[in-house]
């Protein structure tokens, strides 16, 4: 019979959200390798802070019954981290569309 891993937030050795200890448990690595990793990943990567805040959202903690928070708060996390993209294309949009056209 197969041990079926599954992948948790490690909430009892956590630092922020638990998202690093609990894949370090899952790859069964050193704590502290994967928090480097994603310490190098988030100055290396633009993208690395959403991928963890949705981790920390996505993956349910060790000990949550319901696991995850949920479809109406992912929606939630999703607009927040959408909302600087959006202002960012309102105010800085027509530039750079004007400067795309430009060099056509």
């Amino acid at each position: 019979m197969e041990n079926k891993k599954t992948l948790y937030r490690d909430t009892d050795n956590k630092m922020l959200g638990g998202v690093a200890s609990g894949l370090s448990e899952y790859m069964g690595w050193d704590v502290t390798v994967v928090r480097l990793v994603f310490a190098f990943c988030l100055f290396a990567l633009q993208g690395a802070v959403f991928a963890y805040i949705l981790a920390w959202i996505v993956v349910p903690g060790k000990y949550s019954p319901a696991g995850g928070l949920g479809f109406g708060k992912i929606l939630l996390l999703i607009l927040i981290c959408a909302l600087p993209v959006l202002l960012f294309m309102m105010v800085f949009g027509a530039m750079f569309f004007s400067m795309i056209m430009a060099f056509l």
